[in-house]
C-alpha cells in the first residue's frame, strides 16, 4: 500500500476554503478518526483512501494536498 506525505500548508489553505476551522470538524466530514488526522497533521504519512476522504471533505483534487516528491 502506498503511502503519501500531505502538505500541512496545502491542507491548511483547503481548509479555509471549504469553511473548516478545526481539524476535529475536518476529522468528522471526513469520516476518519481524530487520531489519524493528528498522525498526518504531525508529519505522518497517510493511505491513498484517506487522502481521497480528506479532498472529498475539502472539496478539492487529492493531488494538491500531497507533498511534491523531491529526488
Amino acid at each position: 500500500q502506498d503511502m503519501y506525505r500531505i502538505s500541512k500548508n496545502k491542507m491548511s489553505l483547503a481548509m479555509l476554503k471549504a469553511g473548516i476551522y478545526s481539524a476535529k470538524e475536518l476529522a468528522k466530514r471526513a469520516k476518519i478518526s481524530p487520531n489519524t488526522l493528528s498522525r498526518i497533521n504531525n508529519g505522518g504519512s497517510a493511505k491513498l483512501p484517506t487522502i481521497i476522504a480528506l479532498a472529498a471533505a475539502l472539496n478539492c483534487d487529492p493531488a494538491d494536498l500531497i507533498e511534491e516528491v523531491k529526488d
